[in-house]
């Protein structure tokens, strides 16, 4: 199973809590997800699934060259919510989002926010879709940060302590790998010239 971030929006640039807001590609973020094809050359895959949020969406498009009825949206793969702080950036919401980032154990969701249980809950429920319906073949998945390292935190069966370790910025790609059993991470991929992801330049602080 490979899984891509989306590319950049602008959202990222102002380092702005996206959420489940639908914020799309600008225009770096169309350019990295279509370069991402080269990292993907020669891939047959035999589904691919997006989140419905239509950065994620276009990012799949992009980077396979589908058409848009031939890749699947799934929810479980959106987002996690932010709530009431969807929209506001990292640095206005300082201390209050830095468990997030820095202590994801003892994240606890804003008003009408997502906790990463819940999360890690329905990415691990597409995991192990994927491993039951497609067993064997060879799947792509765009989604987006929090839903992409809770998916391979749930997958790998790691604690929550090392949920942010994979460090995915905007089209990076993570293969995991099965022969019939639990997943293992194999590699991941990064754009040439790929910025850190929001999470490692928060913790970089």
């Amino acid at each position: 199973m490979y899984l891509i971030r989306h590319g950049q929006t602008d959202w990222n640039l102002r380092a702005a809590l996206q959420g489940q807001v639908d914020i799309p590609l600008n225009e770096t973020g169309r350019a990295q997800a279509a370069a991402s094809r080269q990292m993907l050359a020669g891939i047959a895959f035999d589904a691919v699934y997006t989140s419905p949020l239509s950065r994620a969406r276009e990012t799949a498009r992009l980077a396979t060259g589908l058409l848009d009825e031939k890749i699947l949206s799934d929810e479980r793969i959106k987002e996690i919510s932010f709530g009431v702080w969807e929209g506001r950036s990292t640095q206005e919401l300082g201390d209050k989002i830095k468990p997030f980032f820095l202590d994801p154990p003892h994240y606890i969701p804003p008003e009408g926010g997502e906790s990463l249980s819940h999360l890690m809950e329905r990415t691990s429920d597409f995991a192990r879709f994927v491993l039951e319906k497609h067993r064997g073949q060879t799947v792509l998945a765009a989604a987006h940060g929090a839903a992409l390292h809770a998916l391979i935190t749930a997958a790998l069966n790691s604690p929550l302590s090392e949920f942010w370790k994979a460090d995915l910025g905007n089209c990076c790609i993570a293969v995991l790998k099965s022969d019939g059993g639990p997943f293992e991470l194999e590699e991941i991929k990064r754009p040439a010239g790929g910025a850190s992801s929001l999470s490692a330049q928060f913790m970089k602080k």
